[in-house]
């Protein structure tokens, strides 16, 4: 089977640069191919995710009970890793005529049209599934969330545990409501962390309920652990984009803009700017420096923001690198002919859409060289379960060798407690 590429022709590092971070390096590179095959022992324990084959029975076994209550409309109820790589698989891959609904907010309009159209499907006979994500089990948004729609349930059902699955770590707070209320359950591994746990039950069972095939997509996200591995940089797609955005935060290049030629892989470049962002933005090193380090994530869709960022990216402070992602196949349309506009721009007539749209990300790349500024570029070959879990299972090792030539911890997030904490006051009144 064809493997995603990736390309650094353009990246504006030299082999000088890679070759000297290639010895300081090669123990990490050691340490993360231990650590795939060491389970959920360690901090890197979400490397297991994708061989752990009793992991996918369980999903499977659940989810294959959800589907036995043939839900109209699925609501997942978590919040940034808790969902975001189930919303981007699901943009990406399509999924079957249920619809699906993410409840990451407390948003109040917003909720409470989604819990219009819940009602109204319970009202006609219809039934819901809810799924409860949190790995903490006391995420303020999920939980007033999870009360508004159970009590939804509440109100038109009289037993509705088969409603309502609950993903969370073993012995927290909701893994404990789950067992007293009789709610099906999954357990999230303790040392897998939110924004890295996709691959877990966060995200295969609600992809698996919406048919995406989680089997190819494992399998594509263990494909990569050779290459994820492998001692030299240069055959090393993750070290290799590490090291790369490691020497061009070292130019003064803080941003890193993923520049999508395809609305279907608008939701990854959300999924990574979550990663990058929690992952890299830290105040202190490892050994307690302070450093305030990081690398701002933005998301671009191309051709869309051709004619909204392009002029700022390519005249503005050289301060970004861009990833150009793509898709090599793709479903396809033409330019019909003889219409009314045929002289406007008549080189396209009977052209494939997707000839336009490689002519423009050809032309975007020529203006990128032009103007001096790093790109890199990656490339599925189709747009298929097995090559995203490449591509995520890729971008996930290489925030680990991030983190590393950093120096800082890329598995925590302590700011993000700061407003949690500070929330839970006021709404305490203390």
């Amino acid at each position: 089977m064809k493997q995603i590429r990736s390309s650094f022709d353009h990246a504006t590092i030299s082999s000088h640069e890679i070759n000297d971070l290639q010895a300081r390096l090669t123990p990490e590179i050691g340490r993360i191919k231990e650590a795939w095959a060491a389970g959920y022992a360690t901090e890197y324990a979400s490397l297991s995710l994708s061989s752990d084959t009793e992991l996918l029975g369980r999903v499977m076994a659940h989810a294959r009970q959800a589907e036995s209550l043939n839900p109209r409309m699925v609501i997942i109820i978590g919040i940034g890793g808790s969902n975001l790589g189930t919303m981007a698989l699901l943009q990406a891959l399509g999924h079957t005529d249920r619809s699906v609904h993410f409840a990451d907010t407390v948003d109040a309009p917003y909720i409470q049209a989604m819990y219009d159209q819940a009602e109204a499907m319970l009202e006609q006979g219809d039934e819901i599934l809810i799924i409860v994500i949190s790995k903490s089990g006391s995420t303020t948004e999920t939980i007033a969330n999870a009360q508004l729609f159970a009590a939804l349930l509440q109100k038109h059902k009289k037993e509705y545990a088969r409603n309502v699955m609950v993903i969370s770590d073993e012995g927290s707070p909701l893994a404990r409501i789950a067992a007293q209320h009789s709610f099906s359950y999954l357990s999230i591994p303790q040392q897998v962390g939110g924004r890295y746990s996709v691959f877990s039950a966060v995200g295969l069972f609600p992809l698996a309920v919406m048919g995406v095939d989680i089997v190819a997509l494992r399998s594509g996200a263990e494909s990569m652990k050779g290459a994820c591995t492998h001692e030299t940089l240069y055959k090393n797609p993750a070290a290799l984009r590490a090291a790369t955005l490691y020497q061009l935060y070292q130019k003064g290049l803080y941003i890193h803009d993923t520049f999508a030629f395809s609305h279907a892989l608008y939701g990854i470049g959300q999924w990574y700017r979550q990663l990058l962002a929690e992952s890299i933005g830290k105040a202190e090193t490892k050994q307690g420096a302070l450093v305030h380090v990081g690398i701002t994530p933005t998301t671009s869709i191309g051709s869309v923001d051709l004619h909204s960022v392009t002029q700022l990216s390519l005249a503005g402070p050289a301060n970004r690198v861009t990833t150009f992602l793509t898709i090599a196949e793709q479903k396809d349309i033409s330019v019909p002919s003889g219409t009314a506009f045929d002289s406007l721009v008549p080189m396209i007539q009977g052209t494939s859409f997707r000839m336009i749209m490689q002519a423009i990300v050809d032309g975007t790349q020529k203006a990128y060289e032009y103007a001096h500024r790093p790109f890199m570029t990656i490339e599925l070959p189709e747009l298929s379960a097995y090559h995203c879990g490449q591509l995520l299972q890729m971008k996930m090792v290489e925030i680990m060798y991030l983190g590393f030539l950093f120096d800082i911890d890329p598995f925590n997030q302590p700011q993000v407690e700061w407003y949690k904490k500070e929330t839970r006051k006021i709404l305490s009144h203390e």
